[in-house]
């Protein structure tokens, strides 16, 4: 329940994160890529800091990795195109639901067993994600192919952190392969802004530096404290899916309403308390 817990608290600070970038005009792109760096140098700090070795990954690991952390910079780029393209609305929605994808991979390839109320739970609760992220969207294109790609690659990308925590990883590796993720995530990044015609270092300042490192400290967190909460055994990975976006979701809604004055209507509040009740009968079953 304690990584469960630490992994949420990542995962609300990256979305403060992004509203920061959002409110400053920053360049997201230049703190994404830095955010990364920043993962990457502070896991291996603390790898050395903890005596651990980083030995040599397996083939397995190591393409695991790169596939994940080439992902993660595609997934950010579609999601900012979506936004741009469908809407907020409809990108979120997309992001949000994509966790029934690693929720029927841990059930099928894991043959996790889930009882009625249980079930019923992770129901309301995917139903609870949609009220609570809707938005009328009025003057976007309505296209929906970012929004299909936006589900699928972050479904994807969780279903193949459930696999990689199965396959390969013990509590000893969890924090070496983290840190290998960024590093390749970094890199990605770094290319693909090479490619753009704006210089690397342009709009350069304090703010985008201060929030790539708060934001690579979450992002490392989020990974990491999330792959020990699926390896706790705790509860089925299926729950631990549901209930770390729910929550992050949750504290996400409560935080843009009390200190930045967002609005939310009348489906967005029913989602906001069927979230509730969904976490209560997961808990209870």
């Amino acid at each position: 329940m304690f990584f469960l817990l630490l992994s949420v608290l990542s995962g609300i600070t990256i979305v403060l994160c992004f509203k920061w970038v959002d409110r400053l005009g920053l360049n997201a792109f230049t703190v994404i890529v830095l955010n990364y760096l920043v993962a990457f140098l502070l896991g291996f700090i603390l790898i050395k800091k903890e005596l651990q070795s980083i030995g040599h990954p397996s083939a397995g690991e190591m393409g695991s990795a790169l596939f994940i952390g080439i992902l993660f910079v595609i997934m950010f780029r579609i999601l900012g195109a979506s936004v741009k393209t469908a809407g907020m609305g409809i990108s979120t929605i997309a992001a949000k639901i994509s966790v029934a994808i690693p929720i029927t991979f841990s059930i099928i390839a894991y043959h996790e067993h889930l009882s009625l109320q249980k079930t019923t739970g992770i129901a309301l609760a995917m139903t609870a994600l949609f009220l609570t992220v809707y938005r009328k969207e009025g003057s976007k294109k309505q296209t929906f192919l970012l929004p299909v790609l936006l589900f699928a690659g972050m479904g994807v990308v969780d279903s193949m952190v459930k696999f990689v925590q199965v396959t390969y990883l013990e509590e000893h590796n969890t924090l070496p392969f983290s840190t290998l993720v960024f590093l390749i995530a970094f890199f990605t990044g770094l290319l693909m802004k090479m490619t753009e015609k704006r210089k690397l270092l342009e709009n350069f300042s304090i703010p985008i530096v201060l929030t790539g490192i708060l934001l690579g400290t979450a992002n490392l967190g989020s990974l990491y404290f999330f792959i020990r909460a699926l390896d706790s055994g705790f509860l089925d990975s299926s729950l631990i899916f549901t209930i770390n976006n729910l929550g992050i979701l949750l504290l996400t809604v409560l935080t843009g309403v009390l200190f930045f004055r967002e609005r939310l209507n009348l489906l967005n509040w029913a989602g906001f308390f069927l979230s509730l009740i969904s976490l209560y009968i997961i808990f209870e079953g």
